[in-house]
């Protein structure tokens, strides 16, 4: 057998091999879709409280996380699903959240208890929030709010539900926040609340 034969059999068999190889890189990657789906599924329902799909189940800790501070007198930091920012100050922040409903498409009524410690506002969080979110009229009906950190939700330009809280200090914060499924709609999904800290009593996300 010639040298260019042997050449070409070692490419032939290259080439083959890559191809297989190929083929197991697609197939691994599936695989590991397939193993994050299983996985986000797991961590949903390991903090769930009640039966899959019934009223009045709760799902534990769908957003949680720290601030150690906005600026001014205490340094900026921040952990968990916040986002370190430097607003100048620590005093009267507020934390806003993004809920997944919006008063254009969706039709969901939702409970929400945001629970921790405010150690620069010498306080307990214990807050909650409920309401309507009616995308025939366009707005959040029959809302209340319960708690000493000022709670409110309002809507964005874009029609997104937004809850907040108002901190006297928010210097060394640290919430989760729990979700129940009351009358029409579900759960809220484990990641699915955005946040974002201001001085401002509103923002748009």
């Amino acid at each position: 057998m010639g040298i260019e034969q042997k050449i070409g059999d070692l490419v032939a068999a290259a080439d083959s091999l890559t191809t297989a190889v190929n083929g197991k890189v697609s197939q691994i990657d599936k695989r590991m879709d397939v193993a994050r789906a299983e996985f986000d599924e797991f961590r949903s329902k390991k903090d769930l409280v009640g039966a899959v799909g019934a009223s009045g189940s709760v799902q534990l800790n769908v957003f949680q996380g720290s601030v150690w501070g906005t600026g001014g007198p205490q340094s900026t930091g921040a952990s968990g699903e916040f986002s370190v920012v430097d607003l100048g100050t620590s005093a009267n922040v507020y934390m806003h959240f993004k809920l997944p409903v919006n008063v254009n498409t969706h039709d969901q009524m939702f409970w929400l208890n945001i629970r921790g410690y405010s150690y620069g506002s010498a306080s307990i969080v214990d807050e909650t929030i409920v309401g309507y979110c009616y995308s025939p009229q366009r707005a959040v009906l029959n809302k209340a709010v319960f708690g000493s950190m000022s709670p409110g939700v309002y809507t964005d330009t874009s029609g997104n539900v937004i809850m907040c809280l108002k901190f006297p200090s928010v210097y060394v914060t640290t919430i989760r926040v729990d979700t129940m499924q009351v009358g029409i709609g579900g759960l809220f999904a484990v990641g699915s609340i955005k946040s974002k800290l201001s001085l401002a009593d509103k923002v748009e996300f």
